[in-house]
């Protein structure tokens, strides 16, 4: 298995880990780039972001891996949208 089958297993199995694990994140991308790794999208709290970072890196431990995960804003809209 070469370095790159086993950063795409990895990747696969990090995957299947937050969809599956107590963080259930389906909608978060994840991608390899040669040896590092990004994980980005949008979670709903601080504690759900920290859940995914943590398994992230344990789950791709060894690799350098670039993480953009952002907070959604649950707050309600504060006005009518204005559409064109």
């Amino acid at each position: 298995m070469t370095a790159v089958d086993d950063a795409e297993y990895r990747l696969a199995h990090l995957r299947e880990r937050l969809a599956d694990d107590e963080v259930g994140e389906l909608g978060l991308r994840i991608e390899l780039h040669g040896s590092h790794a990004t994980v980005s999208g949008t979670v709903p709290s601080e504690q759900r972001r920290a859940a995914v970072e943590r398994i992230v890196a344990e789950e791709l431990a060894g690799l350098v891996v670039h993480t953009d995960i952002a907070l959604a804003d649950g707050r309600p809209p504060s006005g009518a949208e204005d559409l064109p």
